[in-house]
């Protein structure tokens, strides 16, 4: 007999991002549906390993100035009100820092990064997110971050799972109007991230945490 009715299949519905970049050798710096400018990358960035032992399967950052791959933006990767951004990140050491996607407009600029080792957000001035414990190294995580406009609801995401959560109120204005950057942003004082990027991907809602797991495969390009 079987042991489960059609009730039990429960269909979680994904709301469709504004910009999914795979990070590997298929689709390079691309868009994966070519809604967004390709980004560029500095001179000292290459292809490495991704998460599952596939060669060039994600992007190298050697922690150095021209170690970044940078986003045009055309007025599309601009969320406004609300934002989950999403990707999955290797650390060669403890202790790095470095943003893993920067939208450049300071001060106010959203980012998505790591500090210290530890996963971090910043969603204006002054209003930041961090994890408790730092990210062990030499281990591919899943990470993110999201705030819900209408609830005020930031939050920091690990693997699947909400870490962090803070209401930073819904009068804000994501500033998210100039380019972004990963692995090291323009200012050659900034922090430079070490490690690898993949599956980069931004919507223009807050996931929850269902959808968050559900678009954890289709962020390195597949369906």
């Amino acid at each position: 007999m079987c042991c489960f009715s059609l009730f039990d299949l429960v269909v979680v519905s994904v709301p469709d991002s504004i910009a999914l970049y795979p990070l590997n050798s298929q689709y390079q710096t691309r868009e994966a549906y070519n809604r967004q400018p390709m980004g560029t990358t500095g001179a000292n960035v290459s292809l490495a390993p991704g998460p599952k032992g596939e060669p060039r399967g994600s992007y190298q950052f050697p922690g150095q100035n021209d170690s970044y791959i940078e986003f045009p933006n055309n007025g599309g990767l601009n969320v406004g009100r609300s934002i989950t951004m999403l990707c999955l990140v290797y650390m060669d050491t403890s202790g790095v820092s470095g943003p893993l996607f920067s939208y450049n407009n300071p001060p106010r600029g959203i980012r998505l990064g790591i500090k210290s080792g530890k996963l971090r957000t910043r969603f204006n001035e002054g209003i930041h997110l961090n994890t408790g414990q730092p990210l062990e190294p030499k281990l591919w995580h899943y990470v993110g971050s999201s705030y819900n406009h209408e609830t005020g609801k930031a939050s920091l995401w690990l693997n699947g799972t909400e870490v962090a959560e803070r209401n930073i109120g819904n009068t804000i204005t994501l500033a998210t109007e100039q380019i972004a950057r990963m692995g090291a942003t323009e200012n050659p004082e900034g922090e430079r991230f070490k490690g690898r990027i993949t599956a980069m991907q931004v919507y223009n809602v807050a996931l929850t945490a269902e959808q968050i797991n559900e678009v954890k495969v289709a962020g390195r390009g597949r369906s």
